[in-house]
């Protein structure tokens, strides 16, 4: 218990030094970017490629696949439910709302995560598979339709999934791992060297980007978006626990599915409503909120695994 909690707070710790390095002038938003870029294009591919090449992939398409899947619907289909037929949510915010309440910042955040806290990358790899492969497709085609009557060729889709450079490195991980040889050392010892990069580089932009963000700040607070942050927060994890539960799994596999599933929105929601130019503001307001919300939880959530179940 006091490792997991340790652990979190290192990670909420190297995400004050990204705020106060952007706060005080060290780093700026080119920096920010520049950080972003080396994470999104080389460090995080590479750590999720070794991660994969060297796991059990077949395994990641078991129950944890299916936690990561039921408590994704789930969260966004309480959003729907809530938000649309009690709260009158409608058109692309409705669509945007649901894309928050469920998508997991699984790279920026899942990663550090499941590397100092459960030291095992591959806690991520369900996860991944799920939204890459699925969610995050279907809400950006979503969105796009509901933006202004905005056109979206499925054509288009396509290209913007395989040319995600997470989507490259998990695929070709996956076919390194279904081989019948050990990844090549000098492959090897390279993906390693720059994936160690990954998790500290993420969580210093990442802190410099929650100072750095700009934007109204008048839908932080509305009724969708704080729907959209409980659902979040709270149905998204209650679900992967139930749902882990009833498929038998041991009390750590519990407590890891209930942690990974409490991560916060990922920006891939900002980034669909902006490229629709709907819901940017519940978008935005529950990134903001989810981000500096899941930490503590995180730790409640292992204090309470620890109290009520000795992991």
């Amino acid at each position: 218990m006091g490792s997991v909690i340790f652990s979190i707070c290192a990670i909420a710790l190297v995400i004050g030094v990204g705020a106060v390095a952007y706060r005080v002038g060290l780093i700026d938003g080119a920096k920010v970017k520049f950080l972003s870029d080396i994470t999104y294009w080389i460090t995080a591919p590479a750590m999720l490629f070794h991660a994969i090449a060297n796991a059990d992939v077949l395994g990641a398409f078991g129950s944890h696949l299916g936690v990561a899947a039921a408590a994704g619907a789930c969260s966004a289909l309480a959003f729907v439910i809530i938000g649309g037929g009690l709260m009158h949510v409608r058109g692309g915010d409705l669509v945007v709302g649901a894309m928050s309440s469920s998508l997991n910042n699984a790279a920026y955040i899942g990663i550090p995560i499941a590397v100092y806290v459960f030291s095992e990358t591959t806690h991520v790899v369900p996860i991944l598979i799920f939204q890459l492969g699925f969610f995050t497709p279907m809400f950006f085609i979503m969105a796009d339709i509901a933006g202004a009557g905005k056109k979206t060729k499925f054509s288009s889709v396509i290209a913007m999934v395989v040319k995600n450079p997470m989507v490259i490195a998990a695929a070709i991980g996956f076919v390194f791992s279904l081989l019948p040889f050990e990844l090549p050392t000098l492959l090897e010892v390279s993906t390693s060297m720059l994936g160690d990069g990954a998790p500290p580089i993420i969580l210093l932009a990442f802190g410099a980007s929650i100072v750095g963000q700009r934007g109204s700040h008048a839908h932080l607070f509305s009724g969708a978006t704080i729907l959209a942050s409980m659902s979040k927060l709270f149905v998204q994890p209650l679900v992967a626990c139930g749902v882990g539960y009833l498929l038998g799994m041991s009390n750590y596999e519990l407590m890891v599915v209930t942690v990974m599933a409490g991560l916060p929105t990922a920006q891939n929601a900002f980034i669909a409503a902006l490229r629709a130019r709907t819901g940017e503001g519940i978008a935005q307001g529950t990134v903001l909120i989810t981000t500096l919300a899941s930490l503590p939880l995180s730790i409640a959530t292992a204090w309470i695994f620890h109290s009520l179940l000795g992991v």
